[in-house]
């Protein structure tokens, strides 16, 4: 049912088996081609559920150095949901107890050059592409068609890291930015998260800006945010700002990245805003030592109205 619902009628295969050749398209070729516990045609199968009922499935296969993911589909339905981002993070999770170097994976262009609408989701999640070839897999799809081969190398480490900003780190900002309830809680945001052309025009104002310091928050080989120090155009001060990805709130990061940051901007004293109602990030900079100094209003895009904000100063010495 899942690998049925997954693409459309309408839509190009360009991931994995083509579907008149794959055995997850009918019940008995699965039947025959299972052997307990979980293998199909070698490639081990994982399945997701949601509250009882299975809602997704992911096969891999060990290459060795690598473990190679061969497919992963999400009912059509649930699509957008993180299903399948979670999914992928438990395969990474995999490899890298295995002690794997990598995740790798295909996806495929078609002849006229036009890749599988996959491509960006992955490029999203931190696969770069490694090359591009024709072999057996891509002739059974058709002419012309190409593999898209794609890796993700896997930090056997649980410590934050903080790295230079690539140019790939850009789409999954992007996503990270566009959640709502995100959103919502930074409040002072882009007047459209969803724009693309203005993130754009935003990054690359931010990456030439020399009075800017920004760096990449990486955890366990995944891109989870962003923390910088900037000038404040209005009173010429030094400030933090950081966004860490929805899906990895909780998880003390936020609060790791931004001690680490600060350990190599000596500016201070330094401030941090914060809309007075996020508990949250206001408790991220009280434990990195900012204290309120202050409170002001603005209006914030996120939630269409004035919005009360706190202003946190972390100053030369420590607090008492």
């Amino acid at each position: 049912m899942i690998s049925n619902s997954a693409v459309s009628a309408e839509a190009d295969v360009g991931f994995s088996t083509p579907r008149s050749e794959s055995p997850f398209t009918d019940v008995r070729r699965l039947s025959a081609a299972w052997v307990d516990p979980n293998l199909v045609r070698g490639e081990e199968v994982w399945v997701a559920e949601v509250d009882g009922p299975v809602v997704g499935c992911v096969t891999i296969e060990d290459r060795g150095e690598a473990l190679e993911l061969i497919d992963i589909e999400v009912a059509r339905e649930l699509q957008g949901r993180g299903i399948g981002t979670r999914m992928v993070r438990l395969v990474e999770e995999r490899a890298r107890a295995e002690g794997k170097r990598a995740v790798t994976l295909g996806t495929s262009r078609n002849a006229a050059g036009v890749p599988w609408r996959s491509l960006p989701w992955w490029q999203s999640r931190g696969y770069r592409i490694t090359g591009e070839e024709e072999n057996d897999w891509t002739r059974t799809i058709g002419p012309g068609v190409r593999e898209i081969r794609m890796r993700k190398e896997v930090l056997r480490t649980g410590e934050v890291l903080l790295v230079d900003v690539r140019e790939e780190d850009l789409p999954i900002f992007f996503e990270q930015q566009r959640d709502p309830a995100a959103n919502y809680m930074a409040a002072f945001t882009a007047r459209d998260p969803t724009d693309k052309e203005a993130f754009a025009a935003h990054w690359k104002r931010i990456l030439s800006d020399a009075k800017v310091l920004v760096k990449t928050v990486v955890f366990d080989g995944h891109v989870v945010g962003s923390v910088a120090k900037f000038l404040d155009k209005e009173f010429g001060k030094p400030e933090v700002t950081y966004w860490i990805g929805k899906e990895y709130w909780g998880m003390g990061l936020a609060t790791q990245a931004l001690s680490r940051f600060l350990g190599d901007v000596k500016e201070r004293p330094i401030y941090g805003r914060a809309a007075k109602d996020n508990v949250a990030s206001i408790r991220v900079m009280e434990k990195c030592g900012f204290r309120i100094s202050g409170f002001s209003r603005g209006f914030a895009n996120a939630r269409g109205k004035e919005t009360e904000e706190a202003i946190l100063e972390l100053g030369d010495s420590p607090p008492r």
